[in-house]
């Protein structure tokens, strides 16, 4: 990641070559600019207050929209009709450019119903242990339809809003998708998920791992750090992650581009987070907090000699200030890193791709 800011640097959007699978399930959208600078809501209440259930000025003025579909709620500028975004959040209608006073999407099907895979115990708080106190146990039986009014994150995973006002992790919820799912709304900003700690913004600090080991043993720890970030339903998010995992990003509107949505409010990692946490976590080294310290933290090592562990980095040539990207190799043509699509499969494992892009060395830290 690129020095934008002193002491806060952040990957650049890879915009190229990522053809990756949407974070969430399939469904018909459309898109339009909006007339004025819009929150977004989790309620359709004009009034509710900035903080847990709305995010100020999430759609700035001209900015694009993409919609699911459309409810019936408060009158709001002179129209009762509400439309659903992509992100999960309520906008009211009257103030995005549809063209149309009516419907010009499906109404809205809220709750959704979903079949549980395991015998599910329901939650009163999001994030809660499977026995936490007030748990009702096994509320939902496997293959029973479990129905859902909305989503939210707690521990950097999704969580899903039962209408018996209980909470059940989503991952064992027959979604049909490991992200979010498009036509259910959220349930809060974010603001209430502190992801087991305090909510920070930026690096974070966490306990260094062991230094003791072979290089391979060492290697494989720090290999091991990385992929057990996967799947844990984690946003690539400018600024995030450090040597205590994962937390929120620094930019509200990333690069000043609205489309890019509020990383502040996204819980997750950047390219370099990541890269930061699994060498701290897996070998207690501390490679450097963005793209162009990190490609300094190590030894050159021709790309042709890659080897299990490196790190690989685009920019041109050797020139460590036009870092934009590091991802860590982990053989068999197969990378692990963070990076876009904004979605809960941003940390991932792929093939390699646009060697063209990299710099002309990986680095070897172990």
């Amino acid at each position: 990641m690129r020095a934008l800011l002193v002491g806060a640097v952040t990957c650049a959007s890879l915009t190229t070559g990522l053809a990756l699978t949407e974070g969430t399930a399939a469904a018909a959208t459309k898109t339009f600019p909006v007339k004025t600078a819009l929150d977004g809501r989790t309620v359709k209440d004009p009034k509710v207050a900035v903080g847990e259930h709305r995010i100020s000025d999430m759609y700035p003025t001209g900015s694009m929209v993409s919609i699911v579909c459309q409810e019936e709620g408060p009158s709001y500028g002179g129209s009762t009709v509400w439309d659903l975004t992509t992100d999960g959040y309520w906008v009211p209608d009257a103030y995005v450019k549809t063209g149309s006073d009516g419907y010009v999407m499906g109404k809205c099907s809220i709750p959704k119903s979903y079949k549980a895979k395991v015998d599910l115990n329901g939650r009163q708080k999001k994030g809660q242990d499977n026995n936490a106190p007030g748990a009702v146990v096994d509320k939902y039986k496997a293959g029973q339809s479990v129905k859902v009014k909305c989503q939210a994150t707690a521990k950097g995973a999704i969580w899903d809003k039962t209408t018996d006002n209980l909470w059940v992790p989503d991952k064992y919820i027959k979604t049909g998708t490991d992200g979010f799912v498009q036509g259910l709304p959220r349930c809060d900003t974010g603001s209430g998920d502190t992801g087991g700690g305090s909510r920070v913004h930026g690096r974070n600090n966490g306990p260094a791992g062991s230094t003791a080991g072979t290089r391979q043993q060492k290697i494989e720890r720090v290999i091991n750090a990385a992929v057990s970030q996967t799947g844990k339903g984690y946003d690539y998010s400018w600024g995030a992650g450090g040597k205590g995992g994962p937390s929120y990003g620094i930019h509200h509107f990333p690069d000043g581009n609205p489309a890019n949505g509020d990383d502040y409010n996204r819980y997750g990692y950047d390219c370099s987070g990541l890269t930061l946490y699994a060498f701290w976590k897996g070998a207690g080294v501390d490679i450097g907090s963005w793209t162009g310290a990190q490609y300094r933290s190590g030894t050159k090592i021709p790309v042709s000699q890659m080897r299990r562990g490196d790190m690989i980095f685009w920019g041109k040539g050797d020139d460590a200030g036009t870092t934009t990207h590091v991802a860590i190799y982990l053989g068999n043509n197969k990378l692990i890193e963070a990076a876009p699509p904004r979605d809960g499969k941003s940390v991932h494992v792929r093939s390699l791709y646009e060697r063209s892009a990299w710099t002309k060395h990986v680095i070897r830290v172990i």
